[in-house]
């Protein structure tokens, strides 16, 4: 038996990454700039703190070092992003304070709301595109309980308003029972935070629930965005720390006495504690650690680091989204507003500029309804591969998808099962609907046939509120399932391969709206499947370049970018069966470039365009679009699909060593970064007011402002950082002026400090 390695305390830190599909986990050491050892597990989202164990157990076990080694244990989790996508935050309070409630209404919010029963959240969170559903929040933002007293303060900090304390006591009595924190917003508190930090004492004093401060979370103008914000964070207080003591439970099932840390959506590192307070600054934070470890690994392994930090495209490509991020000088290009927008709600949390598309291995394949001939659509809706749910429910998936195949008439809905989740969840709130279906569930074994249940908008909506609490879980066909059949991974590490073949042939007899079936059996079906899934990728990283460029991603799907896509893909098409070898890797060893190669199918192009094509044309323009930077590729799937998503664009791809948990690897080099802002604004000529805390005071003298400004801004910064887990943080200052002209000269209108401390986080040592 090996002896593990004794080496010095904490050298070595553990990175773990909880996603959508698999749950990552690295050891890596600090000493030497590597990774030790690396282990996958399958994500069950029914047991999140298993799956956490199970990895943190084989990478120690792989890696021969004594859990006493690991000084830092570094999270990248997607449970906020999951929690707000779904709708399946804890209730919470909104306390709006001095804001005008049309104001809070066009984000979504509902003021005057006190409670809201099963049967009310129901008929407003599904409400249809035509009642105006399309761009209404779908979570419980839209009934949660939301009360606005008097107060506020105006655009200077001057107080325009008194807080009414009587009418905020009031208002708590009569929410308190319906919700489990709360959260404070006031109009313009980034400008004097007196009248939220009065409410948060008077709540925290009346009820001794969490209370959130909108001016904490961001400095930014914009109070309702602000408010949301600050709900939203009220919402996940207790998930995510549900979530944090499930990760210390496995840390001391394994001896593991070690820094808990967590990636957040910038792509830095904080402690558990801090993220206690403020779970909204996690969201995305998968995406960021992605875009950090794919940078790190790919600097230490490609021969031309520094050509790639001069400007590349980042894509991972996962089981259940791809992430894209585009990467220039060495720093991911920034977006409009650098803010992270999540499920639909425009959030002030800042996260590191990515493009996540619904795109993966356990994407839904469908058919769209205003499609082109033979066309096929992936994503962007998440379900279970047909092969995986096969294996777990052994008895029931696979002989309903035989019984479909025996049908002589296809419906629709064949090849689509709904499964019971493995732990049962709390069925306290359903209305009667919902309990019919889980009930028709339960009666099957838990595997039901969609056939089976009735084809109404009220039985869907039913259907779709139990899966966004995560009560049932969708099974259909999947480009995982296309892979087995076209022998592309290796089935039995996957799932049942009869189940995949049985729902692609199922799938291939389905009919598009011109009445063709859109595949000749499972084999065409699946190579469409992956044509498609590899379109999408490309036409995702040719947006996020377009956009980093200046130009509206939106171009992509203009006529023109399409036809410049489809003749390259003809192109390469045509010479795949001749090539054996190209700048873009092996063909030969690839199967993949095969999928290039023209449809059996007669009258079913490859790249979905209806017109008639010669076999050779001549062109007579020049037509071309593709992407001018390589593309770093991370994620298991990267080896095989990389090389011809570059091929589909004109460049070439790097996979990095390690490319299968560079998520990880992230989330193990992040470094911890706080960053502090200051605004200084002119009430009136003369006077300067630096807008800090409950009471801003007021110079007349701009460097005498800003000395003061900086002090403040410093010491908050280090103190945070060093909270946050930073051992020596390094300080740096950032003074910007905006001016205005007026008679000949330039007006002092406001001056912004941002203060950033950044370091390594420090070990329990």
């Amino acid at each position: 038996m090996t002896e593990p390695l004794r080496t010095p305390p904490g050298r070595f830190c553990m990175g773990v990454d909880t996603g959508g599909t698999f749950t990552d986990a690295v050891v890596y050491d600090h000493n030497t700039d590597r990774v030790v050892a690396a282990a996958k597990t399958p994500t069950s989202h029914e047991d999140l703190y298993g799956c956490v164990v199970a990895a943190m157990t084989n990478v120690l076990a792989s890696s021969h070092v004594s859990a006493s080694d690991i000084g830092l244990v570094a999270v990248s989790t997607t449970l906020a992003t999951n929690a707000l996508v779904e709708g399946a935050g804890r209730p919470a309070g909104l306390v709006a304070i001095g804001f005008e409630p049309e104001a809070l209404t066009r984000v979504g919010l509902r003021p005057g709301t006190a409670t809201g029963t099963s049967e009310d959240l129901n008929s407003r969170a599904d409400t249809s595109p035509a009642e105006g559903g399309r761009d209404r929040p779908t979570s419980d933002l839209a009934t949660a309980p939301v009360v606005i007293v008097g107060g506020g303060h105006s655009a200077h900090g001057d107080e325009r308003d008194p807080l009414d304390l009587g009418e905020l006591t009031r208002a708590i009595d009569r929410i308190d029972a319906s919700v489990e924190a709360y959260a404070v917003a006031a109009q313009f508190s980034v400008r004097n935070a007196a009248h939220e930090l009065s409410a948060r004492d008077a709540i925290r004093e009346r009820t001794g629930k969490p209370v959130t401060c909108s001016h904490e979370l961001s400095p930014r103008l914009g109070g309702p965005r602000r408010a949301v914000t600050t709900l939203l964070n009220a919402q996940l207080i207790s998930v995510t720390a549900r979530f944090t003591e499930a990760i210390r439970a496995a840390m001391g099932s394994l001896g593991l006495d070690a820094r808990l840390m967590i990636v957040r959506g910038d792509g830095s590192l904080v402690s558990a504690e801090f993220v206690a307070q403020r779970p909204i600054e996690t969201v995305l934070s998968g995406p960021a650690a992605s875009v950090i470890g794919a940078r790190h690994l790919a600097a230490s392994s490609a021969t031309d680091a520094d050509a790639l930090d001069a400007g590349c495209l980042v894509v991972d490509i996962g089981g259940t989204t791809t992430d894209i991020a585009a990467i220039r000088n060495g720093a991911v290009v920034p977006a409009d507003g650098g803010t992270a927008t999540v499920g639909g709600h425009a959030t002030m949390v800042t996260a590191l500029p990515t493009m996540t598309v619904g795109l993966g291995g356990d994407s839904e394949i469908s058919i769209p309804p205003d499609g082109v001939l033979g066309e096929l659509a992936v994503g962007p809706r998440r379900v279970v591969p047909l092969c995986v749910a096969a294996r777990r429910h052994p008895d029931a998936v696979l002989p309903i998808l035989q019984r479909q195949l025996e049908s002589k008439r296809p419906l629709a809905e064949f090849g689509e099962v709904l499964l019971r989740a493995a732990i049962p969840a709390s069925t306290e709130h359903l209305d009667g609907l919902e309990n019919e279906v889980l009930q028709l569930v339960d009666s099957a074994g838990g595997a039901l046939p969609l056939e089976n249940l009735k084809r109404s908008a009220r039985w869907r909506s039913a259907v779709g509120r139990l899966e966004r609490r995560g009560m049932v879980r969708r099974a259909a066909l999947t480009p995982t399932d296309a892979c087995v059949v076209l022998g592309l991974v290796d089935a039995e590490s996957v799932g049942d391969a009869a189940a995949a073949h049985a729902g692609a042939e199922l799938f291939s007899r389905q009919r598009d709206r011109y009445g063709v079936n859109v595949g000749t059996g499972a084999a065409d079906l699946s190579r469409r499947v992956m044509r498609s899934a590899l379109r999408g990728a490309a036409e995702a990283l040719l947006s996020v370049a377009l956009g980093a460029d200046g130009i509206a991603p939106g171009e992509t799907r203009r006529p023109l970018a399409q036809a410049a896509l489809d003749r390259r893909h003809r192109d390469l098409g045509r010479t795949t069966a001749s090539e054996t070898g190209s700048t873009h890797g092996d063909r030969s060893a690839n199967p993949l470039w095969g999928l290039l190669e023209p449809s059996e199918q007669p009258g079913v192009p490859v790249a979905g365009d209806v017109a008639s094509i010669p076999a050779d044309p001549t062109p007579l323009a020049h037509l071309g679009a593709g992407v001018a930077s390589p593309i770093v590729a991370i994620g298991a799937p990267a080896p095989t699909y990389a090389p011809l998503v570059a091929a589909l664009l004109g460049t070439t791809a790097v996979v990095p060593a390690h490319a299968e948990v560079a998520n990880a690897v992230g989330a193990a080099v992040a470094r911890v970064r706080i960053t502090k802002q200051i605004t200084v604004t002119a009430p009136r000529r003369g006077s300067y007011r630096a807008h800090w805390g409950d009471d801003p005071p007021v110079w007349h003298n701009l460097d005498e402002a800003r000395e003061w400004a900086t002090t403040q801004a410093t010491e908050a910064a280090q103190a945070e950082a060093a909270a946050a887990g930073a051992h020596n943080a390094e300080v740096t200052v950032n003074w910007t002026t905006r001016t205005a002209p007026s008679n000949g000269r330039e007006l002092f209108v406001e001056a912004t400090l941002t203060v950033t401390a950044a370091g390594r986080p420090g070990s329990n040592y």
